[in-house]
């Protein structure tokens, strides 16, 4: 077995065929969408290097588990191959995990006494490993992965004054950045961060979507990510400019966005939601949307 760090541009792909893979033989228990993979490491680790966040193991039949730590989030994503999941293996990968995220969270001075995490609810292998390694349940509502069948999607009905399209390219950094800051305050998106985004393997500005106003201003958007081996999309990210809420605009782009999937070969499209986020709930629920999966959340105490 063979432990490594990220190398470059073509893990993106090996790691998002290896979830593909592991998705097609457990119906998506336990693994993200590829999609997550770059979003993960590129937007929500905006600030690290690949290679100090971003952990490999590999044997003779290929990758065998990776680890991405998100040190401003205090956690982790941990996958391990199907044939093996629930042994020693197993648990040397969360140990590692568990490690690395309090040392990435010490080095870069975010401070706190504990670290989350989280399982999927039919996932009994690693609900019982936490529990042997100190995670206890944080008591608060599930994350929800929701999921619809494109075809079942009712068609987008965009709001007067507005229409929906593809990002054009780079040259609209600066004007994406600004919709990603108003619809999430605190995100602290550049127009240097977000191009860095827009540069990054897996990411493609035909499949962010935007919904643009008479006067030009950039009012929503949501960003699609394919699993052609399941034929199922994802929306990550997905928001609505704080000026422009109230107005129909995030049901539009989510059905829009499902459409735009259907044509590139996909099936199903599926998006997540906090379980305390009644609004984006909400949304997904009348946009056509129903549970799929549930994740619980985890904590455990630092040092």
């Amino acid at each position: 077995m063979r432990r490594r760090t990220y190398e470059g541009e073509t893990d993106v792909g090996l790691l998002q065929a290896f979830n593909a893979a592991a998705i097609a033989a457990t119906g998506g228990c336990g693994y993200v969408h590829p999609g997550d993979i770059p979003h993960r490491l590129f937007n929500g680790n905006k600030l690290f290097e690949p290679a100090e966040v971003m952990t490999v193991w590999e044997d003779r039949v290929g990758v065998a588990a990776w680890v991405l730590v998100g040190p401003r989030h205090r956690s982790y994503d941990a996958q391990v191959r199907p044939d093996m999941r629930g042994g020693v293996f197993e648990r040397e990968v969360l140990e590692y995990a568990d490690t690395r995220t309090a040392e990435l969270m010490r080095l870069h001075g975010i401070e706190s006494n504990q670290m989350l995490g989280d399982a999927f609810r039919c996932d009994l292998t690693r609900i019982g490993l936490l529990a042997e390694m100190g995670w206890e349940s944080d008591g608060e509502p599930p994350y929800v992965i929701n999921r619809a069948r494109i075809a079942d999607l009712a068609p987008p009905m965009i709001p007067d004054g507005y229409s929906i399209r593809p990002v054009a390219g780079v040259e609209e950094a600066a004007a994406v950045a600004d919709l990603h800051s108003a619809a999430f305050p605190g995100a602290g998106w550049t127009p240097e961060l977000y191009r860095q985004v827009m540069e990054s393997p897996g990411y493609d500005p035909g499949r962010e979507l935007v919904a643009e106003a008479a006067d030009g201003e950039l009012a929503a958007f949501a960003v699609t990510w394919y699993d052609n081996l399941n034929r199922t999309g994802l929306l990550e990210a997905v928001g609505t400019h704080r000026d422009h809420q109230q107005r129909g605009l995030g049901k539009a782009v989510v059905r829009f966005a499902a459409r735009h999937m259907a044509d590139a070969g996909m099936e199903f499209v599926i998006v997540a939601n906090e379980g305390s986020n009644a609004a984006s709930e909400a949304l997904y629920r009348s946009a056509g949307f129903k549970p799929w999966h549930l994740l619980d959340g985890y904590v455990k105490a630092i040092g």
